[in-house]
């Protein structure tokens, strides 16, 4: 397994850099790292959701790179399949909202509704009058321009048009080049998005899977430890070339997946961990879900929410419903406050979503004046949101405004230096 210890942020990489090159204070009598409370004692790890769409069009090559530069230990894809069998970078089943796909008069015809199953609880997801990723060609995805979301008015627009769809290789080899070219390790943290519509008319059941678990295979950030059907993808062709990695070192990697079956493949099937992405389901929450999900996920990433208003009163405000002898008999509901604790007991990470940029709303419920059930805790502010989460000891945490999240993990950090 890869292992690699996180560099704080862009603020600390530049101080650590002035500090190497202009001072003759050996490294060895710098003071140790403070513990954190996370499961490694190590800081809380940045993931850059959909790289950094606070201020680039989401998962395009700008917001990638700018991911990297304003120094995130992670850089989220979101992956999907095309019909023509190219996996590329999208966060959405579907096209419209973020693309230019509405302006293009020779894909009109390819709008449609779909319905489709999207967790282990079989509950299913329907959209209406939309461009769904699976009808296109590679072809026809090479005809998109990715948009900033222009209901987000605060965020720059002026980078609208410029980027093109990647695919799951370009992807790979962006995150290879700020590796070398940077001289640090970035994570890879592909969420393979609803499987059962990917595979869906299919030559088998896990075609999907198989094609993400030989690609990341491939480009050096997985080992196959299972036997997967070879056979059915002859026709993907991967880059024969790769860039020299030098003296760099490749960064760690995980899978995330909604849908528990693919989580459970994708861990028996490579030696990557997997992140268990759950948030509508209650048995989760619980002791004996935890001790579930523990045997075959390293990580668990759930709405932040829950680690607030806690379990139960978060899945009874969104109308989820559970059978309360079931609950019971799997321990209960864990309180909010002992989430991380006892998740943490079983050898299982935590990853809350999502920490948006401080222009954006909170999203928490307690700040909703219609909810009667008041949380003991509502932030106010970024810093008191990151440091709540930070005391607590989640060990990574998918943020948008990367700068503004590295500059409060720094000052938190510091905050434990004085204290020690």
């Amino acid at each position: 397994m890869r292992v690699w210890s996180p560099i704080a942020s862009t603020a600390s990489l530049a101080v650590t850099a002035a500090t190497v090159s202009a001072s003759s204070t050996p490294l060895a009598s710098a003071s140790p790292a403070p513990k954190w409370n996370t499961l490694s004692g190590k800081m809380t790890r940045l993931v850059g959701h959909r790289g950094e769409k606070a201020f680039m069009p989401e998962h395009s090559l700008g917001s990638y790179w700018q991911a990297a530069l304003e120094g995130a230990d992670y850089i989220e894809p979101d992956l999907g399949l095309t019909k023509d069998g190219h996996l590329i970078v999208n966060h959405n089943e579907y096209l419209g909202g973020t693309t230019n796909i509405a302006r293009i008069p020779e894909l009109a015809h390819l709008k449609s509704n779909k319905t489709w199953v999207y967790d282990v609880d079989g509950r299913e997801k329907t959209v209406y009058n939309e461009w769904f990723v699976a009808d296109l060609t590679l072809e026809q995805i090479r005809m998109l321009r990715i948009n900033q979301a222009s209901e987000y008015t605060w965020r720059p627009q002026h980078f609208n048009g410029y980027f093109g769809i990647l695919t799951f290789e370009e992807y790979l080899q962006v995150v290879r080049n700020v590796t070398i070219e940077l001289g640090r390790p970035f994570g890879v943290i592909p969420e393979l998005k609803s499987p059962t519509l990917y595979n869906r008319g299919r030559s088998y059941d896990r075609y999907f899977e198989d094609r993400a678990i030989l690609t990341l295979e491939h480009y050096g950030w997985a080992n196959i430890t299972r036997w997967i059907n070879r056979d059915q993808h002859i026709d993907l062709r991967l880059s024969v070339k790769l860039r020299p990695l030098g003296t760099a070192v490749l960064g760690p990697s995980a899978w995330q997946s909604f849908d528990m079956d693919s989580a459970r493949y994708l861990a028996q099937h490579t030696d990557v961990p997997v992140v268990a992405l759950v948030e509508q389901l209650p048995w989760a929450f619980t002791p004996a879900g935890l001790d579930r999900l523990a045997g075959f996920a390293k990580i668990l990433s759930t709405w932040k929410d829950i680690f607030v208003a806690g379990p139960e009163a978060y899945l009874r405000h969104y109308n989820i419903t559970w059978d309360e002898q079931d609950i019971e008999q799997m321990g209960g509901f864990i309180a909010p406050k002992d989430l991380v604790r006892e998740a943490h007991s079983r050898g299982i990470e935590l990853s809350p979503y999502t920490f948006y940029d401080s222009r954006q709303d909170m999203a928490y419920m307690c700040q909703d004046d219609n909810v009667e059930s008041k949380s003991k805790f509502c932030p106010k502010s970024k810093a008191e949101e990151l440091f709540y989460f930070f005391d607590m000891g989640v060990d990574y945490m998918f943020v948008e405004n990367i700068v503004e999240a590295s500059t409060l993990r720094l000052q938190y950090d510091n905050q434990l230096a004085q204290a020690a």
